[in-house]
């Protein structure tokens, strides 16, 4: 795989758990998604994830813009949004309790 640290590239390949997978954990801000630059990367990534146990369909891949801190900083801000709407819903579950 290549060093991904210094891509600039204009189009990622973000690599993530789906979105249901990740409110259901308690901090999906503590890890970013996998990149990728190549669809063979991509494929690379999807076959490694099955080897460790996940199902197919449980990771997403999706075209991001780049270069990489951009993709890494948009990422970041998705997982937050995730979260905090998660936490909105269970608060408001709770009030109506």
């Amino acid at each position: 795989m290549s060093d991904l640290r210094h891509d600039d590239s204009e189009w990622l390949w973000r690599l993530s758990p789906r979105d249901d997978h990740l409110v259901e954990r308690l901090s999906p801000c503590s890890q970013i998604s996998d990149f990728a630059t190549t669809e063979a990367q991509r494929d690379w990534w999807l076959d490694r994830y099955i080897g460790y146990g996940a199902q197919p369909g449980d990771h997403v891949a999706e075209r991001v813009p780049g270069p990489l801190s951009r993709a890494i900083a948009d990422d970041r801000e998705r997982r937050r949004k995730l979260v905090d709407a998660a936490w909105q819903r269970r608060q408001a579950e709770r009030a109506r309790s």
